[in-house]
């Protein structure tokens, strides 16, 4: 069993393969299938288009891009 702090909220929690704890988790993965939703009907959107019409900072779309979640630029 490994312990470790979420890079989120810093709290302590068990680490399986996530970085982040379960309730950072979760809206990390709410947050990535609204991107992947918008992007899936918007295919040839920038991060800028993104975080216009969906609202979402664009701090978190680069955590999610270096995090390799979202595939802009390759």
């Amino acid at each position: 069993m490994v312990l470790g702090n979420c890079k989120k909220c810093g709290t302590l929690y068990i680490k399986a393969k996530s970085p982040y704890s379960n309730d950072c988790q979760v809206v990390q993965d709410e947050v990535y299938l609204q991107v992947r939703n918008y992007v899936k009907q918007n295919p040839r959107s920038t991060m800028l288009d993104i975080h216009e019409k969906t609202g979402i900072p664009i701090s978190k779309l680069l955590e999610l891009h270096n995090e390799d979640y979202l595939p802009f630029g390759k």
